[in-house]
């Protein structure tokens, strides 16, 4: 209708303010144009500014379709670092190309045409056949510019200027990469370093394992306090704004259980229930608490402890919900129980309270229990370790696996309890690590000093264990693989060494320009699809995390 009225003055008049409602919101500096929702500080700042060079909105919607962003979750993206990924090599392109240009280099419209007339493109410094461009397998001008035009959404003349950006920034690459060498010797060197494997059994005796079977008499603790007082004062010292300043409400809790069958009858229930109740009768007529647990709680791991579980903050304890609000509701001294719950019945206990700031006094025997703890059951782990290197000693021939088996299906908890022998798997030195062990390095050394004739090392104290290894398969690096492989193997290393030459290179120019502020990004542009928690916090020059 505004077509078949256009000339009335009124619809001419009608046009005239779309038209400038549209050149006021969406032209070039216009709030919701090319610019949306700069600053005024950034309103001539589409992408990036690199050295006086400009990255442009478009050239960073080139990266975005280099890379296949267009398919990938905007949260996942997020989780990847994508869109500050692209623009950290979007920068690192434009950084060798300066590079390149102040060296001398150039790359003529001729060498880029050439090049995609190969149906050859480098998007993001990585080279790629674009079979897009072709038909029937030869180049077809009309796919190319279809493909530029509305994949891109550029024309062929900002695409040829494009690739010749990332043609020079390869250039300097490539001059970088040609300075790179390595000595054969050192690539051997590390061949055989990686050429060397071993696979040990081993067995480990963690200190802590051994904290639940420590029996402390109270006269104990408060000798061992007593004699080492500085040094429990320097602990409390150290720990006191964590665990001893503005504490909130706790109390030092025991607990006894009685365990139920994984799939108990009514019969099993009622019995479990009489056992607890018979063992809270005996409490409740005087018997000690920690007495009765240490003797009859079904607990392993607390038992030896009297059932100690220390210090706990009201409301957030060890306990089962179900036990913790009636203990939290409890007297001090008063038996809470027995409680069922899911898998157990439980009798509870508070023997204090304490809150706010605790005093060294007040925590010294806390303090000195656990340190005398600490050592017994550290000592006790060397102990089982000793006797389990002379166990091994006594019986050469034989495997770890064979003296130390894995306990069979229904074996008691004791006979679980005990160590067993576990297995690497081959493995070549890397640094200070031990497969299936971690960051070892006293082990590390120690493991790969082993010979069919020395074949136990051990016990190693490392990662709060000890523990011994014995050589079970050691594959010796064979020289005659390696002149074999020689060339390939040299070609090999070259490539990676030269790789991190020019990324150390490029890190380092592009930090110097940063440090200089010549680096300059519109954050606004690296949003996230959904994101409302305003621009992207980005700094740029960092290593590429893909």
């Amino acid at each position: 209708q505004m077509r078949q009225q256009s000339r009335s003055l009124l619809i001419y008049v009608l046009f005239g303010i779309v038209i400038a409602v549209f050149i006021i919101n969406f032209g070039p500096q216009s709030p919701g144009g090319c610019n949306r929702g700069k600053q005024a500080a950034q309103s001539d700042l589409e992408g990036a500014r690199v050295r006086n060079r400009t990255i442009g909105r478009q050239d960073y919607l080139y990266g975005m379709m280099m890379v296949g962003a267009q398919n990938i979750p905007p949260q996942r993206a997020k989780m990847m670092r994508l869109h500050e990924t692209i623009m950290d090599m979007l920068i690192d392109r434009e950084i060798m190309a300066i590079e390149a240009e102040r060296a001398g280099f150039r790359v003529t419209d001729e060498q880029v045409e050439d090049q995609i007339a190969k149906s050859t493109i480098i998007a993001l410094g990585r080279e790629q056949k674009a079979s897009i461009f072709e038909k029937d397998g030869i180049f077809s001008y009309d796919n190319y510019r279809k493909f530029v035009q509305f994949q891109l959404g550029m024309t062929p003349r900002s695409f040829t200027e494009e690739q010749r950006r990332e043609m020079l920034a390869a250039t300097m690459r490539d001059s970088l990469r040609a300075g790179v060498a390595v000595a054969p010797d050192e690539v051997k060197e590390e061949w055989m370093r990686q050429a060397d494997q071993v696979n040990v059994e081993f067995l480990r005796f963690p200190e802590h394992r051994y904290e639940s079977d420590i029996e402390l008499r109270p006269e104990e603790i408060a000798k061992y306090a007593a004699a080492n007082e500085a040094e429990l004062k320097k602990m409390y010292d150290e720990r006191k704004a964590a665990l001893y300043e503005k504490q909130p409400k706790q109390r030092h809790l025991r607990e006894l259980v009685v365990k139920l069958k994984s799939e108990a009858t009514e019969a099993d229930v009622t019995a479990a229930q009489k056992k607890a109740e018979a063992l809270a009768a005996r409490i409740r007529k005087g018997e000690a608490f920690a007495k009765v647990a240490k003797a009859a709680s079904e607990d392993e791991r607390t038992k030896a402890r009297g059932g100690d579980l220390g210090w706990q903050r009201v409301g957030s304890t060890m306990l089962d919900p179900a036990v913790d609000a009636k203990v939290a509701a409890a007297k001090d001294g008063e038996v809470v129980g027995p409680i069922k719950t899911a898998t157990e019945f439980v009798l509870a206990i508070s023997e204090g309270t304490r809150e706010g700031t605790i005093a060294f006094d007040a925590a010294k025997q806390e303090l000195a229990e656990n340190k005398l703890r600490e050592q017994k059951s550290k000592a006790q782990a060397k102990g089982e370790a000793d006797a389990a290197l002379a166990k091994i000693k006594a019986s050469p021939d034989k495997d770890l696996k064979e003296l130390f088996p894995m306990p069979a299906e229904g074996e008691g908890a004791a006979k679980a309890k005990g160590v067993t022998a576990e297995e690497t798997g081959l493995f070549s030195r890397r640094g200070s690590t031990v497969q299936a062990i971690g960051k070892a390095p006293i082990l590390a050394k120690a493991v790969f000093a082993l010979t069919k004739e020395a074949p136990v090392a051990g016990p190693v104290e490392e990662l709060g264990s000890y523990i011994i290894a014995k050589l079970k398969e050691r594959k010796e690096p064979d020289v005659a693989e390696f002149d074999k492989n020689k060339v390939g193997l040299i070609a090999d290393a070259t490539k990676r060494k030269a790789g991190m030459v020019v990324l150390e290179w490029s890190l380092k120019r592009c930090r110097e320009a940063r440090d200089a502020k010549q680096i300059e990004v519109n954050s606004d542009l690296l949003r996230y699809e959904g994101g409302a928690e305003g621009a992207v916090q980005y700094e740029p020059c960092q290593p590429p995390q893909f």
